[in-house]
């Protein structure tokens, strides 16, 4: 499989102090619920909508990140920070489980691990939960262009989006970053730094009419609806168009 400088996708990473109350909020939702191996030395748990994972950390991390696997993680560590990227930590001692961590331009921050915590090769069996499949993780970005450049250096496919001509939004408002396995969206419409999950659902109003029987809280915002996890990780539910 084609991997980026970053190496293969893994999870999306979510800081997550009371695990059984996420476990049991995505579960409701009809995520499900992956093994885990015991690498890591604090509870861990990971879901998945059948095409991205999140793994959620009672400990080692204090906001959202993007995480990749990929070999010989001491000897990239140049590669990770020659185009723009910022070290922010790196574990690689003898009896450390190898990683570092890279914050891109806007300021997300980026893990590079070297051995897998689970395994994705079944994600597309999984069913479907309420939600659909995850189309996106959204990137906030101060200046899509920029940040796009970085993206592309790493490997990804740039793909500027017009979403709704019908509104004042620019082309490069929103850039598509792409690899195997992964969607990115570089959106100004989200504070910079910041990472949410992008779900357009074939039937929004079905989804919201699930949502509401689950007594799943639901908030109307400017592009949508959107769902907050216990450990704060947005879901936004946007209406399908034909564009997508």
């Amino acid at each position: 499989m084609t991997t980026t400088t970053f190496g293969q996708f893994l999870e999306l990473s979510i800081p997550a102090h009371n695990i059984q109350e996420s476990l049991n909020f995505y579960r409701v939702l009809g995520f499900s619920e992956l093994p885990v191996g015991d690498i890591r030395n604090y509870h861990y748990g990971v879901v998945s909508d059948g095409r991205i994972a999140i793994g959620l950390h009672a400990d080692g991390i204090e906001e959202p990140a993007l995480s990749f696997v990929k070999s010989d993680v001491a000897e990239s560590l140049e590669d990770m920070t020659s185009d723009g990227g910022e070290l922010f930590f790196s574990r690689l001692g003898i009896e450390d489980f190898h990683e570092i961590g890279v914050r891109t331009p806007d300021g997300h921050l980026l893990i590079i691990q070297e051995a897998r915590t689970f395994s994705r090769a079944h994600l597309a069996e999984l069913p479907l939960p309420v939600t659909g499949h995850c189309t996106e993780i959204s990137l906030g970005s101060r200046d899509p262009d920029h940040a796009a450049s970085y993206w592309g250096n790493a490997g990804f496919l740039a793909n500027h989006l017009m979403e709704n001509p019908a509104t004042e939004q620019k082309a490069g408002d929103t850039i598509e970053l792409l690899t195997p396995g992964l969607c990115l969206g570089l959106r100004t419409d989200l504070p910079s730094g910041r990472m949410a999950l992008r779900f357009t659902p074939d039937n929004l109003e079905h989804v919201l009419e699930m949502l509401d029987r689950c007594n799943v809280p639901v908030r109307r915002m400017a592009e949508g609806y959107r769902v907050i996890a216990p450990e704060g990780t947005h879901l936004n539910l946007v209406q399908k168009n034909d564009l997508e």
